[in-house]
């Protein structure tokens, strides 16, 4: 059966309706019934955005072939919530991310050709917001090119129309600094890329992420120095200190990875659930056509405690493991790209 046929999930409820039940769960005050209720509301909505996220990743893999990897994932709905309690001047029904789409590219050039060639094709979307942090990295050292577009077919009552999905566009360098601080938030059981977490943790990775930066010909991190020698001295101390290596290296062996798809069917979802205690990481496989199945599998993990999940589409299990290296404890590229530098000097 053809992917057109696949019964994609539609918004049951108004604009109203999916802010209060947000700000319900944030709240803290609500009955079971309560937070049953808006948690079905929530659900509903960050679904809805699986078609339009679909079909602009589709058009981002047309136009970058081979150059790139472009993949996508459904919010998770802690970090939903938690985005909400941070910024508690957001509505739910405004989130910008509830549909994420990543393009890695090889280069910085590849980044800014692909973004641009995918803003000048022959789309509809229209682009909402951007924000560089290329060329103006966050204080704690996150670089990205973020894009948010919003949604828009040819059908003017379509009710997707003028949904939000990000689009992050980042180089394979960028990713693997990414998927550390990931890494990392695992074994400190914080959320270093949302700014919780203790200040050493912050300078690493700002130190190396300014380390990336003169590789790549960007600006350092703010309060960074803009020379090697220097960077490398500051991380080496704070390494000797903290054993941050070491225990980025002990996350990366204590996860196992149980791969739950024995079948040679060629999937287009995958649902990855990595339980926190065990450190046992199961993956489950869905077609296009079972989106809704992988959706309400997605709902129920998450009500299990002490797991992390997402469900995400990749063309492959080896681009899945490329895309989402943290659910597998890799941090080899990491690690790689910041021994040559002491190696090198």
């Amino acid at each position: 059966m053809g992917v057109w046929s696949t019964p994609w999930t539609e918004s049951k409820y108004s604009k109203n309706q999916i802010n209060k039940a947000g700000k319900k769960i944030c709240k803290g005050d609500a009955s079971d019934t309560e937070l049953r209720d808006a948690y079905k509301i929530v659900g509903n909505w960050r679904a809805a955005h699986a078609y339009p996220l679909y079909v602009i990743t589709r058009k981002l893999r047309s136009l970058c072939g081979n150059r790139a990897m472009v993949v996508h994932r459904l919010k998770r709905m802690d970090s939903i919530v938690g985005k909400l309690k941070r910024f508690q001047q957001m509505s739910l029904f405004g989130m910008q991310d509830l549909g994420g789409c990543r393009v890695i590219a090889p280069t910085i050039s590849d980044v800014y050709t692909i973004a641009n060639r995918y803003e000048n094709s022959r789309i509809r979307h229209t682009r909402y917001k951007e924000n560089d942090y290329l060329q103006s990295p966050k204080p704690d050292g996150y670089r990205c090119l973020h894009r948010v577009y919003e949604y828009k077919s040819d059908d003017p009552t379509s009710k997707y129309n003028k949904m939000k999905i990000e689009i992050q566009f980042r180089t394979k360098l960028q990713h693997a600094w990414a998927t550390a601080v990931e890494v990392m938030s695992l074994y400190t059981n914080s959320n270093l890329k949302s700014g919780v977490g203790e200040e050493q943790y912050f300078r690493f990775f700002a130190l190396i992420s300014s380390l990336f930066a003169i590789k790549e010909e960007l600006p350092v991190v703010p309060n960074t120095s803009e020379d090697v020698g220097t960077l490398l001295k500051e991380i080496a101390d704070l390494d000797k200190k903290y054993r941050f290596i070491q225990k980025l290296y002990h996350v990366s062996t204590a996860i196992y990875a149980q791969n739950l798809i024995e079948s040679k069917e060629n999937y287009d979802y995958f649902l990855m659930s990595l339980d926190i205690n065990t450190n046992m990481l199961k993956i489950y496989g869905y077609s296009t056509f079972h989106l809704n199945d992988a959706i309400e599998q997605y709902n129920k993990l998450e009500l299990l405690a002490n797991t992390n999940n997402v469900l995400a589409s990749a063309k492959s299990m080896e681009e899945l493991r490329e895309a989402y290296p943290n659910y597998f404890g890799d941090v080899g590229e990491f690690m790689a790209e910041v021994g040559k530098f002491f190696n090198d000097n």
